[in-house]
Formats: structure tokens, sequence, C-alpha cells
């Protein structure tokens, strides 16, 4: 029979040991070419995010490839970044939904302004008013700034319940259209004269961004005329040959007065009064971020993860550079140790990795491990490979630390299984190595859509099984494997959707062998159920109802809300699990600036340590490897150290002497 949970003398507190910063990452997701002001030479700005020191502007020169960056007064990234004119910069920020203004010329912040209740900014376009407009999660409003006194009017939200208004274009006649979603994708057309939303022409229907150049709205394979958006028939520029495939234009890069077009790995440009469509180069970089054509229109410039690169005329390869200023911390989103000792861990966005080794202190940040953007959100390990599980593509990435490094050419890191072609991209429930081999992960559906899968990987063919929606339309947030049975728990979250309505966050069961659900349970007022951990020979399981600890046991499975009534709630997102000789199990936890170890079996719990700051995460090597004697624990960016006394050895291992 389970008991109270309940606080029990140990030995005393573990003095933390702060490791250092080990997590760095860059996570660019704008940038601009300028004519510096103050040198008349060609800039690469970037809007660089960190959650701990800031966002910043990275100032590239183009012609030395010098650097400097500028940390920003607020925000902690930016997906929108504008050239306002005179030397002014406008930046749109997230988490706190601020617009920045930076001046080239004095090299600094002069203006901050928020936009009240607003997290996102997500692009900017400047209106017939002259006004930066720019669009907001999760209000999904238009706000425009007026440079001149630094205010910003909340235009409205005019496509609830649409939480993002995700992109905002100028058109030629300096009205706005904007793109809402993405509940009930919506466009509509913002007249700043009218300050009045305006429903969209059918000529422009299912386009949701656009550039303007030389007088017309270009997007996609077509150009728009006058205040009615006609079709200009046949398009006001040369197009690429017909038989060489279809075309697209470039809205990042296009500018007023050149326009670029893609036609597969060529890229095309075009001024008004050239004679002829001009090939610019033949360039291929999987996972590029396309970001702005310098004003000369004689560059293009983008980013891929840690590096930057510049495409001149004629050019068949783009040499990537690193980003030349070195990354400030990084909170780590989950935290690992590997049969080695290592821990392994990644930042909140920059799909990277970082590993520390205990041995020899070393720290390794790898570059991007995947073409696609987003983050790793946990990883598992097999024969001295990771297996990371990585929104936004979906992935399963296998990384050899052992093997050389060709992401580029897809060979190490290699993503071995990918869902997000069946609808799936967050990896909301984690991914392990289950005893029988297999990697299983968890998966919240696509933007606009409730649901979420466990994915089953065989290492061995590379085949992916999917089980979809094995408690309902609700997405994974935590499983456990043992023997032939999965541990399952959902989470009432989407992507790009408020959480679930109707519906309460479940608990199951989950018969491998023939996919069928042995045991559902629903709890009620509860919006996330995570599942920590089985014991007892999978005849137990711990799980985080709403952040409080439970239980559930076989056969049954129901689960008990009042087994552990004393336990502090669960704070962290990673946590650890530590085996005795005689298989007594012990949960390791954050619960908000502490470290607990919860005995499995009787219930009862220890303080092993307090830290100085929230714990985000617990890692510890399992007993047998080869520093079974350290518990890992992230605070934010701060890695800290717990080495165990013999006392704490002997209780959660049952080791009698350090190695």
């Amino acid at each position: 029979m389970l008991l109270p949970a309940t606080m029990v003398s140990g030995p005393p507190p573990i003095r933390p040991v702060l490791v250092g910063r080990p997590c760095r990452a860059h996570n660019v997701l704008a940038g601009r070419v300028i004519v510096d002001p103050r040198t008349g030479k060609e800039v690469l700005v970037l809007a660089d995010m960190n959650e701990t020191s800031g966002a910043e502007l990275i100032l590239i020169e183009l012609a030395s490839g010098a650097a400097r960056s500028y940390r920003a007064p607020a925000g902690q990234g930016s997906w929108a970044l504008l050239d306002a004119g005179e030397g002014k910069l406008v930046v749109g920020t997230f988490y706190d939904g601020r617009f920045m203004v930076f001046d080239m010329r004095r090299r600094r912040f002069v203006g901050t302004v928020p936009f009240a209740g607003e997290s996102y900014i997500w692009n900017l376009a400047v209106g017939k008013d002259k006004r930066i407009y720019g669009g907001t999660y999760p209000g999904g409003k238009l706000g425009a700034l007026d440079l001149a006194n630094l205010v910003v009017e909340d235009c409205g939200a005019p496509a609830q319940p649409n939480m993002y208004l995700r992109y905002v274009s100028a058109l030629p006649d300096g009205r706005i259209l904007c793109s809402f979603g993405t509940e009930k994708p919506t466009t509509l057309i913002y007249d700043p004269s009218q300050k009045a939303f305006l429903s969209p022409p059918g000529t422009i229907a299912g386009i949701t961004a656009g550039a303007v150049w030389n007088g017309y709205f270009v997007a996609g394979s077509a150009a728009f005329a006058g205040p009615e958006l006609s079709r200009a028939e046949p398009p006001p520029f040369p197009t690429p040959p017909a038989d060489r495939g279809g075309w697209s234009v470039d809205a990042a890069l296009t500018s007023p007065t050149t326009l670029w077009l893609w036609q597969g790995t060529t890229l095309y440009r075009y001024r008004a009064g050239d004679l002829a469509l001009e090939r610019f180069a033949d360039v291929s970089i999987p996972g590029a971020r396309w970001l702005d054509s310098s004003p000369s229109g004689e560059v293009v410039a983008g980013v891929r993860g840690q590096d930057y690169f510049v495409v001149r005329r004629g050019a068949s390869r783009a040499d990537l550079q690193r980003i030349p200023t070195e990354s400030g911390p990084r909170p780590t989103l989950f935290l690992r140790c590997d049969a080695q000792g290592r821990v392994w861990g990644g930042p909140h966005f920059g799909q990277t990795l970082f590993r520390y080794d205990p041995s020899s202190r070393k720290v390794v940040n790898t570059a991007t491990i995947s073409d696609h953007g987003g983050e790793v959100y946990d990883v598992a390990f097999r024969d001295g490979a990771v297996f990371a599980a990585a929104y936004a593509g979906g992935e399963i990435v296998r990384y050899d630390p052992r093997m050389p490094w060709d992401q580029i050419g897809h060979a190490n890191p290699q993503t071995v299984a990918e869902v997000a072609s069946r609808g799936y991209i967050r990896p909301t429930g984690g991914i392990i190595l289950g005893d029988d081999g297999m990697l299983y992960s968890g998966w919240m559906a696509g933007y606009g859509t409730y649901g979420g899968a466990i994915a089953v990987t065989n290492l061995n063919t590379g085949d992916t099984q999917l089980i979809e929606n094995p408690l309902g339309h609700q997405a994974i947030a935590g499983m456990a494997i043992h023997g032939g049975l999965a541990f399952i728990g959902t989470t009432l979250g989407a992507n790009g959707l408020p959480d679930k309505k109707g519906e309460w966050a479940r608990f199951g069961v989950l018969d491998l062998t023939n996919r069928s659900i042995i045991y559902r349970q629903e709890l009620s007022g509860v919006s996330t159920v995570r599942v920590l951990t089985a014991a007892d020979d999978g005849r137990r399981v711990v799980l985080s109802v709403g952040g409080r600890l439970c239980t559930a046991d076989a056969p049954t499975w129901h689960v008990n809300l009042d087994g552990l009534p004393s336990a502090p709630k669960l704070t962290s997102n990673c946590v650890a699990t530590l085996r005795t000789a005689n298989r007594r199990r012990w949960l390791v936890y954050g619960a908000e600036r502490h470290v607990i170890a919860l005995d499995v079996q009787e219930g009862t719990h220890l303080t092993i340590a307090h830290l100085p700051a929230h714990v985000t995460n617990v890692a510890a090597a399992e007993p047998g490897n080869s520093r079974p004697d350290t518990i890992w624990v992230s605070c934010g960016a701060d890695l800290y150290r717990l080495r165990l006394s013999r006392e704490w050895r002997r209780l959660l291992i049952g080791e009698e002497e350090t190695p």
C-alpha cells in the first residue's frame, strides 16, 4: 500500500556548485542589409534572441566581416526588423511585445514603446501615414507606431478568435495587408486613412504576404496593380523559362526598385528598365533563411543556424561564415546524462545541442542539427549516439559525436525519421529508448489542429509508425514505457490555438502489442498530465497532474489523486530517476528552488539541495555508468553540480564508496 508522501529526515542538503553557463547559441530570426550612415558601407544587421541577456542587434560589415553587437533595452528576441530610413531601425520584440528604435549614427537604442497586453510583434510594414505597422500575438492585433512621438495606436483585433496577426505587408498605395491565423485564417486590408479593416478583392485570394516593386504588389508568381489589386497579365516583368518549372517572387529580398525571383535553385534579378531578367546566382543552401538584398541590389544575404552568408552575382555556392560575435548564455530547455556521464542540453530555439564533459570540463556547442528552424525538446541515447526529438520539422535526428560533423551533407547529424509530413511537429512528450530497442516519442499536432501521436521508430530499419490520438485529440505531454505497455499523459495545449475547451487532460495505458488502450481516465480541472516514471517492475506509475504528484497502480491504473499529498509540486521540465541495488526507485525533480528525492515505493521525500534560483531541469546518470555520484541541475542558463556525499550515495544509489 502506498503511504502518504511525507518529509523525512535525511543527510544534510548538498551545497550546489556552479559549473557555468554552457548552453550558447545564436537564434537569428530577422535581418536587413543597409548602408551604414556613418561609413557609407553595406552592413548586415541581424536580430538575435537571448532569453537571459536580452535581445541584441549584430552589425556585420559585409566587406571586412568585422562585427559588433548591441544589447537591446527590452525583449528577448525579434522576428521584426525594419529600415525606417534616416539611419533608424525599428525592432519589434518578443516576449514582451515592444517597438524599439535603434539609431545607426549614434549606435544606440533611442526609444522603446510597449504594445500593451501583447507578447509578440511579428513583422513590420510602413503605411501611407508613414507609421510603422506590426501584427501581434496573442491578441491578433494590428498596432501602429508613430516614430515622431513614439506612440503606439491599437488598431484592433478584427479577426477573432485568431490569436495571430502573423504577416503584415504594405500595398503600393500604403494600405496594409493583414493575414490572421490560425484558428480561423482570415485576410483583411487596413486603410490608415479610414482607420478601418476592409475585405480584400478576390484577385488576391489565398495570398497572405507580399512585397511592393515598381508600383506593383508582387506575391507568388503574380503582380497586382492599382487600388483594386487587379492581376497584371502578363506580368510587368520578364519571367523565367517556362520549360524549367515554376517560379515565385522572394518577398523578403524584393525592394521597391529590385525584383527577385526563384526558380528552383536559380535566383533571378530584375529592375525596371532592364532589357531582360538577369540570372543572378545558382545556389542551394538547405535550411537557409534568406533575409534581404542590399540597397545596391548587388548582394543578397541570409543566415543558417549559427552562420551567415552573402551571395554575390554569379555565385554557384554560398560560403557559410560563423556569426562573429559570441552568443550570450541561453537557458537550457532540457537536461540529460549519457552513459559516459556527460551532460547534454539545448536552448529554447536555435536548433543546437551542447555537451559538457565533467572529466575534462570541456563544453561543446554544436552547429544547427537540422535544416528546419526550431529547437530540440529532448534526447535519448543508444550505442554512443544521441537521438534528438526536434520541433518544428517533426524530426528525430541522430548525432554521433565520435564521427566527423557533416550536417550540410545530411550525414552526421542525420534525420532518421520525421512526422511533420503526417501532421505532427512538436515533441511535447519527449523521447525514450524502450527496453525493446525502439525509440518512442510523443508529439503535438501542427498549427491550427488539436491532437497528438506517439511515434515508434525502429532504429535498425528507420521505419516509423504512428499511434495517432491514442487518448483522443489531445497532444502527448509525457510518457513512460515498461514491458509492452506505454503510460501516457496529455495536454489541452495546441499549436496556434487556445487550450482545448470542453475536455480535461487524460492519463492512459496503451498495450503496445495490439495498439489498444486498456485504461483511460480524464482528470477534471487539469490542463496537463505528465507521466514521469514507471517503477516497481511497471506496476506503479508516478505522474504530475497539473504539477501535483500522484500515482497509478496496477491492475486498475486508476490515478490516486490523494496518494502523495505532501510531495512538493513539480516545477521542472526534466526529472531523473535513480535505482538502488534492491530496485528501490527514487524520482529526483525540481520544486521551485529545491531538488527533491521522492521514494516511489514508500511515498516519502527528502530535500537534496536548495538552489539560488528556480530549478528548470534535473538530470543524473544511473548506477553502472561512469559518474553515478552526481546530480545535475539547471536554473535557467546556470548549470549546477550536486556531488553526492557518502550518505546520499548510500541512500539514493546503495553504494558505500565513491569510485
